[in-house]
C-alpha cells in the first residue's frame, strides 16, 4: 500500500471538504442546540436515569459520527453520479489504497466536527481527563470506519439503482438509530427492543462512549463485549468495503 499516493488524495479531498468553514460551524451550533436546549428539557422529563442530560449528549456525539458516516457513503454515491468517481479511478492508486484514503477522509472531517462537543459534554460532567479524552476519540474512530465502511460498501447499490440504495440506506438508518441505546439505556428497554439493541453496533458504541467517558456503568453493556463488536464491525467492513470497490466499482455508469 502506497502512503503517499493516499496522502496526496487526502489532502486533496480534505481541501476541497474544509474550504467553507460555515457547514462545520453550522453542526457545532446545531448540536448546541440539541444539547442546551432539547437535551435540558428532556432531562427533566427523565429522572429515573441519573444524569441523563449526559447520557443524551453522548448519544448526540454518536449520532453525528453516524450522521457523517452515512454523508461518506452518499458522498461517494454523488461522486459517481458527477463523473468525479471516473476520474478518481483512472488515477495511478490502487482499489484498496482509494477506499482507505475515503475511510481516512471521512475520520478526518468526523473528527472535526465531534472534538468540541466531546469537549463540551467532558468539561460540563467535569470528568475531563487525558485518558478518557483519547479513548473517546479511539471509540469514535472506530464507530466511524465501521458505518463508513458499511455505507461506503452499500453505495455499489446505486450503480445499479439510485431508488433501491436510497430505500434501503433510509430504513437501515432508522433501524440503527432507533433501536440503540443513543437515546436511552438498555435497561429501560422491553424484552423485544433490548434484543433488538444487543445485534446493533451503535448500541456498542454509544455505551462504550459512555464507559470512555466515565458515566454510570451499571446503565451500560459489557465493555468486552462492547469493545469486540466494535472491532469486529471496523475490520469487517474495512474487507467488504475493499472487496466491493475491487469488483464491482471499476467501470461504473456516472449517470
Amino acid at each position: 500500500m502506497n502512503y503517499l499516493r493516499i496522502s496526496t488524495l487526502l489532502k486533496f479531498d480534505l481541501r476541497e471538504s474544509f474550504n467553507s468553514a460555515l457547514w462545520i460551524g453550522y453542526s457545532w451550533i446545531y448540536f448546541a442546540f440539541q444539547l442546551f436546549v432539547y437535551g435540558s428539557i428532556i432531562s427533566r422529563l427523565i429522572v429515573t436515569v441519573n444524569n441523563y442530560f449526559y447520557f443524551y449528549g453522548t448519544g448526540l456525539i454518536v449520532l453525528s459520527t453516524f450522521n457523517i458516516a452515512s454523508w461518506s457513503g452518499r458522498r461517494f454515491v454523488e461522486s459517481a453520479h458527477e463523473g468525479r468517481l471516473r476520474y478518481m479511478l483512472s488515477l495511478p492508486i490502487g482499489r484498496g489504497e482509494f477506499f482507505v484514503e475515503q475511510l481516512l477522509h471521512g475520520v478526518t472531517v468526523n473528527l472535526v466536527r465531534t472534538l468540541p462537543p466531546v469537549a463540551i459534554v467532558l468539561y460540563l460532567s467535569k470528568l475531563f481527563s487525558v485518558s478518557s479524552f483519547l479513548s473517546t476519540l479511539l471509540v469514535l474512530t472506530l464507530v466511524a470506519i465501521g458505518v463508513m465502511g458499511l455505507m461506503i460498501s452499500l453505495s455499489v447499490i446505486a450503480f445499479k439503482s439510485f431508488d433501491i440504495y436510497s430505500a434501503i440506506v433510509a430504513a437501515l438508518s432508522a433501524l440503527l438509530i432507533r433501536f440503540s441505546t443513543i437515546n436511552y439505556p438498555i435497561s429501560s428497554m422491553n424484552s423485544i427492543y433490548a434484543g433488538a439493541s444487543l445485534s446493533n453496533p451503535l448500541t456498542y458504541g454509544a455505551d462504550l462512549l459512555r464507559r470512555a467517558i466515565g458515566l454510570d456503568s451499571s446503565l451500560l453493556v459489557n465493555q468486552d463485549a462492547a469493545l469486540s463488536m466494535l472491532l469486529a464491525l471496523s475490520v469487517g467492513t474495512l474487507f467488504l468495503g475493499i472487496f466491493f470497490i475491487s469488483r464491482f466499482v471499476e467501470g461504473v455508469k456516472s449517470s
